[in-house]
């Protein structure tokens, strides 16, 4: 009985929290690089959101640069289930002209 109650628990915790899956940082150009992050049904954006953040922050952190944001997208995915954040972002040295205060916009 205790194990048929440990299991159920254990399924309970996987099925509500649910998982961030994220991309490989893919590199669009010179300095230029892109990663998605998709939260499932159970997590939200933000989730994913700071998951991509993170990524890149990494990657940048990696090559001893800076992260410098450039866009974001979110989409619906999986029937409208998920939802799938894409970043989009620069790894700049500190002493690079183009790395200055972003200016961000809402849409």
């Amino acid at each position: 009985m205790q194990q048929k109650l440990f299991a159920v628990a254990v399924v309970l915790t996987f099925a509500l929290t649910g998982c961030i899956s994220t991309s490989q940082v893919l590199e669009m150009g010179r300095d230029t690089y892109s990663v998605s992050a998709t939260a499932d049904g159970y997590r939200d954006a933000a989730s994913a959101r700071q998951s991509a953040f993170t990524a890149g922050a990494q990657q940048c952190a990696a090559l001893g640069k800076k992260f410098l944001f450039i866009n974001e997208s979110m989409q619906r995915t999986r029937m409208g289930i998920d939802t799938t954040v894409t970043v989009t972002f620069r790894c700049l040295n500190e002493n690079d002209p183009e790395y200055t205060r972003p200016n961000i916009q809402q849409l």
